[in-house]
């Protein structure tokens, strides 16, 4: 390559390069900032998942995450890999976990940049729209998190800016069929993400008569997005219906009918609007007064109420051809990928996690209203005092972090498991231990006690527990668990947060099973969040 063309290379893209990097320097180091993650999740299946993968578990184990075994593990192996890698240096793991973030505001500048690249301010609108997206309340909470949001967001956006720039340049049909391969590809890791599937649809059914044949293009679109979905969960699906007879168990049990669960479709209801003012104005609701209407934990956030009330008066704009210089085929892409991810995302979740994505792309529709009105200088003014609403009582979600310490997990004693061992956690979250007690044992989960099988001084402590009993109860493992006992030679142990609950003898004789609490080992770890109370028992077969 001449001289003169690596110049004019790096000189085109050598800042960008820097951006990125910085900006996933940043966001590295904010998340080391924050401590070590310890949401629930993450104790209950994000590190249990990809270590049953790896170490061959699945199938072996039986549902030692409870129903969260059943989800597809791919996503999580990246955390997995810090924690082995970093086990003893765990700072590296916040850090390397924040670099999505980085990459999260570094592409959503770049797209912008695309955006409004005609106007007036290019670089100025684009920083606007990734600070005033990427600083968003259910985004922020996520930095340095094992949910998985944030880097899944990062495969979606660049799915659709592959789209729009197809979109474009039609006769460059190739971004189309990648966009498709993508965005089902990070589908297939995270169900949740079907939704900024329809969106992309959406955006490509709208300008689907610019290309040349447009049939055959949706056709090789639709056949490439459902390629992606199944090249990274066709396996795992595979296994669920093998077994427990549902490739997405437990959902849409309706269809499949498995055994294992009722006939039911399972859904997330907890955070759905309740009132029709809510079903039209639901980010209204938590953008002035902090609550938990999309969060199990208080939130407060106008993003995406200036993101309704902007997407409207973008509509209008498209519909008048006055963009203040964004190409029409931009400003309704973005328009309609939001809109239509924003409706999906409301009718099928409602939950702030799931929308990282909506999240990220509202400052592009808050800033495009903006930039309609360049000219004038109350253009600059309304993007101050977006900025400025964006932040006004603001609060994140709290999904809880720790202190780093010496190690990833420290036990104050490490119980000892021998390699033939059965060991059956008790409560949710558990198996975050299965890796650190003994990668040799057997281990199996959903071990959920009735109250009313308490002694009395201790049934209101279990009812809260089970606070969620009514869904677990639907899961019929007993008769496998059960049967997993009885073939089973060699030592069983079970798990608990509940101490001393956890020798309880109407449960254990449920399972075949009885137990002295003198077999029991107390023991904490600096993951000890959700009870300050863990003990492990050593049982028997009630035949023994």
């Amino acid at each position: 390559m001449p001289d003169k063309t690596v110049k004019k290379y790096l000189s085109l893209h050598l800042p960008s390069v820097l951006l990125l990097l910085l900006l996933m320097l940043l966001g590295g180091l904010y998340s080391v900032w924050l401590g070590i993650d310890v949401n629930f999740d993450l104790l209950n299946y994000h590190l249990y998942n990809p270590y049953a993968l790896l170490n061959g578990k699945i199938g072996q184990d039986v549902f030692a995450a409870g129903v969260h075994s059943a989800l597809n593990p791919l996503p999580d192996v990246y955390l997995y890999g810090l924690f082995s890698a970093f086990f003893n240096s765990p700072k590296w793991i916040g850090f390397f976990m924040g670099l999505p973030y980085g990459v999260l505001i570094w592409l959503v500048y770049r797209l912008a940049r695309d955006v409004f690249s005609r106007t007036q301010y290019p670089k100025t609108y684009a920083a606007v729209a990734a600070f005033i997206g990427c600083s968003a309340a259910g985004i922020m909470s996520q930095v340095g998190t094992s949910t998985n949001e944030i880097p899944l967001a990062v495969f979606h956006i660049l799915a659709f800016w592959l789209l729009l720039r197809a979109v474009q340049q039609p006769q460059k049909t190739y971004g189309v069929y990648m966009a498709a391969l993508l965005s089902g590809a990070t589908a297939g890791l995270k169900l949740t993400g079907a939704s900024c599937c329809v969106a992309l649809t959406a955006v490509l059914l709208v300008y689907l008569t610019r290309f040349k044949k447009p049939g055959k293009v949706f056709m090789l679109y639709a056949l490439c997005g459902i390629l992606g979905f199944l090249l990274t969960n066709g396996y795992f699906m595979w296994q669920n219906f093998t077994l427990y007879g549902n490739p997405v168990f437990p959902y849409y049990n309706t269809v499949f009918h498995s055994p294992y669960f009722d006939n039911v479709n399972v859904t997330e209801t907890r955070f759905f609007p309740t009132t029709w003012a809510q079903w039209l104005f639901y980010p209204f609701f938590w953008a002035f007064a902090p609550g938990t209407y999309v969060s199990e934990a208080p939130v407060q956030d106008s993003r995406l109420a200036l993101f309704l009330a902007a997407l409207a008066g973008w509509g209008i704009l498209i519909a008048k051809n006055k963009l203040g210089g964004v190409k029409k085929e931009a400003a309704v892409s973005v328009a309609v990928y939001s809109g239509v991810g924003y409706v999906v995302w409301l009718v099928q979740f409602s939950i702030l996690r799931y929308a990282a994505v909506l999240e990220a792309l509202c400052g592009l529709v808050v800033v495009g209203v903006c930039a309609a009105i360049h000219k004038t200088r109350w253009g600059g003014y309304a993007a101050l005092l977006c900025v400025g609403i964006s932040m006004w009582g603001y609060q994140a979600p709290d999904w809880h972090h720790e202190m780093f310490l010496e190690q990833a997990v420290i036990f104050d004693k490490k119980p000892k498991i021998e390699d033939n061992s059965l060991v059956f956690f008790m409560h949710l979250p558990s198996s975050y231990l299965a890796p650190l007690l003994n990668p040799k044992a057997v281990y199996m989960g959903g071990f959920l006690s009735k109250p009313e099988e308490y002694p009395e001084q201790f049934r209101r402590q279990a009812a809260q527990r089970n606070n969620i009993s009514a869904q677990y109860y639907r899961f019929r493992f007993e008769e496998l668990q059960r049967d997993k006992i009885a073939r089973h030679q060699g030592p069983i142990y079970i798990v608990s947060v509940d101490w001393p609950m956890i020798v309880n003898p109407a449960t254990l004789a449920r399972f075949g099973l009885k137990g002295k609490r003198e077999d029991c080992q107390r023991f904490v770890t600096n993951f000890t969040v959700y009870s300050k109370d863990l003990a492990i028992c050593r049982v028997q077969k009630i035949d023994e």
